[in-house]
């Protein structure tokens, strides 16, 4: 990545970029222009989402070993860490899923004026933008301090301790602390001292508050991007594509399903992971959805964890007053101040850790401590729970290829006010080069083709995430990004236009209504990768990673037009088109 722009040189591009909006002529026309002012509020979307993490990390390393010490503390300290971890990580790769559209949609746009430019035979270069500088790799947000207590610092009194030399005149503290910690070492005070740091868990605490709301914010503001370059009174499909890109951005897919918190599919509630053109983007982005959540939780944790602290602080420092007060009494009423020098003496050790656990109500005390362990230790589950809805967040992230490919079939379409007809913008290609010339962005949701959200970009985890939730499917694959898918797509088409070619000739009516072809050279160039619905089953049976294999083909599926009213040319869409290993 470049240098970034700083946020005055973002702010004088965007408003230099401004155009009319596409609705300002009276009808809606959405113009290259309007795809590269898109594309800079989107960027600068990105890097507001990325100061986000970025604050976050640095509000939390205020604070280290603040869960003090104790068997509940460590194990809330432990999950806590490794909570913070995955939700950092899977913020910075949705980080990167932003910076693919804003490159998309001036690609885009690029490809269009370029289109133009050579039909009007125009002299000389066409005109461009260079794409804006985006994050294109997960940034690095750096380690948060550990809250686990490592034993060094300083204030590592116990509460009891300290409220009891409270209640010692100052020239006897000295002397009797030995006794008064040797007594409470008896009982349980010793096993959370030093405890945890109220403030420094509110102030935790408020660093997540604000990450969950900037969260969702991000989403808001993808939002209202896309939203600019729609028509809101186009048609169906341009608002379905509209809903479903700002939707796909925060990881749901054509085949997600609804899961609870554990994993488990919920036929009812849960979290739903699938895109719906027909759901508002603010009522399904899961991967936010998962941030916010995340991150309310782990507030209210805080919170609740800094009350269960001032509780027990309370109690064993009220208890241990209460016991140094009587102890005082005993010891020296109606003592002169030599006899009072006398109890520094090593002989009187034993009797005043005696007298002390008189009046320390030990039990008290004990139960005390017992609570305040068990709930840090319940704290620690609580935060558990919140693992499986990260781990699937994470992997379901787009990658920027993937953004990138949506952005450049959304804009295409946008540009062409969503209608059913295929334009060819396809760069340093011609469309006079080929019998069936066919622009994968340009056709997207036509026919509801998929071509592009289904097979571009995807992960390996997200391949296998396919076949977990389409269990239906041979196999889930995908090119690596949308200069591949198209190539390779023309490739086929070209291959096996012959063939097409006769099965268009056979209709109306066609008999099947879609036809696959294939195109599949062994030792052709790799297309993409794939792993096999056997494959995916037997690595689940071996707890072990599905074998991924590269592509050597595409598979297309042809749809002829049912309008001959559209004469869409070349006559046909393509549902899909996906690499094939064999």
């Amino acid at each position: 990545m470049a240098d970034r722009p700083s946020d005055a040189q973002r702010k004088q591009e965007r408003d230099q970029l401004t155009p009319a909006t596409p609705g300002s002529g009276g009808g809606f026309d959405v113009q290259p222009p309007h795809l590269y002012y898109s594309s800079a509020v989107v960027r600068d979307g990105q890097f507001d989402y990325d100061k986000g993490a970025t604050q976050l990390v640095e509000a939390l390393n205020q604070y280290s070993q603040s869960a003090g010490t104790g068997w509940g503390p460590d194990s809330f300290a432990n999950v806590y860490m490794q909570i913070t971890e995955k939700f950092i990580k899977t913020w910075a790769t949705s980080v990167v899923s932003v910076g693919g559209v804003a490159v998309g949609l001036t690609v885009t746009a690029n490809n269009y004026q370029a289109a133009d430019w050579f039909a009007r035979k125009m002299q000389g270069p066409p005109p461009r933008r260079m794409p804006p500088v985006v994050i294109d790799k997960e940034p690095n947000y750096g380690k948060v301090n550990d809250i686990r207590w490592s034993g060094t610092g300083e204030d590592a009194d116990s509460w009891a301790i300290s409220g009891a030399l409270g209640e010692i005149p100052d020239f006897l503290a000295d002397v009797i602390r030995p006794a008064i910690e040797y007594g409470l070492n008896l009982g349980k005070t010793h096993e959370i001292t030093p405890g945890a740091r109220e403030d420094d868990l509110k102030g935790m605490a408020t660093a997540w508050r604000q990450a969950g709301s900037t969260a969702l914010k991000a989403g808001d503001n993808f939002t209202s991007a896309i939203s600019y370059m729609t028509d809101p009174q186009g048609n169906s499909e341009w608002q379905g594509a509209m809903k479903s890109f700002c939707q796909a951005i925060w990881g749901t897919t054509a085949w997600g399903r609804n899961r609870d918190a554990q994993g488990n599919i919920a036929q009812q509630g849960g979290r739903s992971w699938k895109t719906s053109g027909t759901v508002a983007p603010a009522q399904r982005r899961p991967i936010l959805e998962v941030l916010h959540h995340t991150a309310d939780t782990i507030q209210k944790t805080c919170d609740d964890l800094a009350q269960v602290a001032k509780t027990c602080r309370e109690t064993t420092t009220n208890l241990a007053k209460t016991a140094a007060k009587g102890m005082v009494e005993d010891l020296t009423t109606g003592l002169d101040v030599l006899e009072l020098l006398e109890l520094a003496g090593s002989a009187m050790f034993g009797k005043l850790v005696m007298t002390f656990r008189q009046h320390m109500d030990r039990a008290a005390a004990d139960k005390a401590v017992e609570i305040y362990q068990q709930k840090f230790s319940d704290a620690a589950s609580t935060l558990l729970e919140l693992e499986w809805e990260l781990d699937e967040a994470l992997k379901s992230a787009p990658t920027f290829n993937a953004e990138e490919a949506r952005a450049e079939a959304f804009g295409a379409r946008a540009l062409n006010d969503f209608k059913k007809e295929h334009k060819w913008t396809v760069p340093n290609d011609a469309a006079g080069n080929h019998k069936y010339p066919l622009d994968l962005a340009n056709q997207e949701y036509i026919e509801n083709s998929h071509g592009v959200d289904k097979h571009i970009g995807k992960t390996d985890d997200q391949l296998a995430q396919r076949l977990r939730d389409q269990s239906n499917i041979p196999a889930a694959s995908t090119f690596k990004d949308m200069a591949d898918a198209q190539k390779y797509t023309q490739l086929t088409i070209d291959k096996e236009q012959a063939a097409i070619e006769t099965y268009l000739k056979s209709g109306p009516p066609y008999n099947p209504p879609s036809k696959v072809f294939t195109y599949h050279d062994p030792n052709g160039p790799v297309t993409g990768t794939s792993i096999s619905k056997d494959d995916y089953q037997y690595g689940l049976q071996h707890r072990q990673d599905p074998r991924v294999v590269e592509s050597h083909g595409v598979q297309i599926r042809v749809k002829p037009d049912p309008d001959p009213n559209t004469k869409l040319d070349p006559p046909f869409t393509l549902i899909t088109s996906t690499p094939t290993k064999n």
